[in-house]
């Protein structure tokens, strides 16, 4: 039994445990960085966090807006219940019709 061989082959195992670790934690930009490069930004990775946070600001802003409105509760409930469902209803059909304006993608095998 040799003992120096079995301990340079557990070192050797926590080793390449500790290896992997590492690689796993790399990320692309990690590497581009190294080299003084970086991904480029495309147009719709500018566009859409600006266009989120605007609507996302617009339905707080209604939202708040209807509720300081002088109005009853009944009313006011009753105009956040249309404006759910008209809001619903929208969403519905813009799905439809992608998925109607989507042509299918069969696939076959030869």
């Amino acid at each position: 039994m040799n003992f120096s061989k079995t301990a340079i082959a557990m070192g050797s195992a926590m080793g390449v445990r500790e290896l992997v670790k590492t690689i796993e934690g790399v990320h692309w930009e990690d590497m581009l960085g190294a080299f003084g490069l970086s991904r480029r930004r495309t147009s719709s990775a500018q566009v859409l966090p600006a266009a989120a946070l605007i609507t996302v600001s617009a339905a707080v802003g209604a939202g708040i807006a209807l509720l300081l409105a002088p109005s009853s509760g009944s009313k006011l409930r009753a105009r956040l219940s249309d404006g759910i469902d008209d809001a619903k209803h929208r969403l519905s059909d813009t799905i439809s019709h992608y998925e109607s304006s989507t042509p299918a993608h069969r696939h076959s095998i030869s």
